[in-house]
């Protein structure tokens, strides 16, 4: 096994930096995009329970996946998500590619 990852073809070797300057601009535009859209999430007190029932679903909280508020949490995993796969792409190939 350690024979097979003991040669990188020069080709990966080549383009790495590339690849580098590549995922860490998509993570840093990412970040960013982050960063502003959990800015806009709109922070309430409207999570209260309801005093009789102890009920917190309202027609509003069963809803509000097609609002503006459920958008921006939708996007706000994609970018988690996104985020976490670039970090994982590029740390794996700078541990392969640093090896050697």
């Amino acid at each position: 096994m350690s024979l097979f990852l003991s040669t990188v073809p020069t080709w990966m070797s080549n383009s790495f930096p590339v690849f580098e300057r590549i995922c860490l601009v998509i993570l840093a535009i990412l970040c960013l995009a982050l960063i502003v859209l959990v800015f806009m999430q709109i922070t309430g007190g409207s999570e209260t329970n309801n005093v009789i029932t102890g009920n917190k679903d309202s027609y509003y909280s069963q809803n509000k996946s097609g609002s503006r508020e459920g958008r921006i949490t939708r996007l706000i995993y994609i970018c988690v998500g996104l985020i976490a796969f670039f970090s994982v792409v590029y740390f794996v190939l700078l541990k392969i590619l640093s090896s050697f």
